[in-house]
């Protein structure tokens, strides 16, 4: 038992060792000792070498300026060369960060695709091989239905997410007048088929005349996004809030949850392409990464802001999505 813990902590600590960071780390600290080396170095040669000229009794000394300068040039270059390090460093990070990201954006994916069909096949088998009463049928039927939503829907993320990171699409420009409440209300009808209770979780804070201009493609993106992650990450029956406020200067549409939080290192990340809570993945719910980052790059093609707020891990989160008060037709 105590040599294979004993293994154990050497593996740990070879991994450890080995680690890209504390590399990183040893090398600069390497660097920094050459450097203070180089300095006490060309120092104690300077006085030496100024001891034997005095010894042999020649004029020809070196010159302090000449030294200093030498000396700052030996620097800048051993700088130049540790800047370098650590822009490299920094990049090789961020593309095995991506990669890494990608791998599970894959993996996500096949799932995301492999559920549906899998569910799709066996239907139409089950269909094809039995008679089957009538209300089976239909019941089948509804089961095709909403599994063709769901390859649609993440077919249609791919595609919106391609887009927007090629920046190709812009939802400024595009102008409808939408009664807020009612596409809220839309969007929600569209998410019943995750949970038929939604119209008994969700409460609505909205006036009714209110009528804003914007692309109405865009805030169902935007909507439907935020309360599908509201249902996936919320305990069954816990409410789900969508409260529209209008600020000084902004009209704020917040979507809470009572669901399984943010830690602060979560909310710096939740917005980028292909992340994924390490807790999401370990309780196996669905995703692909790109519903989030999708959110705000439509709510920054709209012109706005969108920001996350959470109390911890277990208390729930908050989305806020901010566009310019001038979208307001009527209130």
């Amino acid at each position: 038992m105590q040599t294979r813990q004993m293994k154990h902590i050497l593996v740990k600590l070879l991994r450890w060792l080995t680690h890209p960071i504390f590399v990183f780390v040893a090398l600069q600290i390497v660097w920094l000792t050459m450097i203070i080396l180089w300095v006490v170095w060309f120092m104690s040669q300077q006085e030496t070498l100024t001891k034997l000229s005095s010894i042999i009794g020649s004029t020809s000394t070196i010159s302090p300026t000449t030294g200093i300068f030498t000396l700052v040039i030996g620097c800048v270059l051993l700088g130049i060369f540790l800047v370098g390090t650590v822009v490299l460093f920094v990049f090789t990070q961020i593309q095995s960060s991506l990669i890494s990201q990608q791998k599970s954006f894959v993996s996500s994916v096949t799932h995301e695709l492999r559920s549906p069909l899998s569910s799709l096949q066996l239907s139409f088998e089950t269909l094809q091989r039995h008679q089957l009463p009538e209300s089976i049928r239909l019941k089948i039927f509804s089961m095709v239905e909403k599994d063709l939503e769901r390859l649609s829907q993440l077919v249609e993320r791919i595609l919106i997410a391609g887009r927007l990171d090629r920046g190709i699409i812009d939802y400024k420009n595009q102008q409808d007048e939408i009664p807020l409440r009612e596409l809220i209300q839309h969007v929600a009808d569209q998410q019943r088929h995750m949970d038929d209770s939604l119209p008994q979780r969700l409460k609505i804070g909205c006036s009714p005349d209110l009528v804003i201009g914007a692309s109405r493609l865009a805030l169902t993106i935007v909507l439907g996004n935020l309360l599908e992650n509201a249902l996936k990450y919320s305990p069954v029956g816990a409410p789900i809030r969508v409260q529209v406020s209008i600020q000084e200067y902004e009209l704020w549409i917040t979507v809470e949850d009572a669901g399984i939080g943010l830690t602060s290192s979560e909310q710096r990340k939740i917005f980028r392409m292909f992340h994924r809570s390490p807790r999401a993945q370990k309780a196996a719910v669905p995703g692909t990464g790109l519903g989030l980052y999708i959110v705000k790059s439509v709510v920054n093609s709209m012109g706005g802001r969108i920001w996350v707020q959470s109390e911890g891990i277990g208390k729930g989160s908050r989305f806020t999505v901010a566009l310019s008060r001038e979208c307001i037709l009527a209130s």
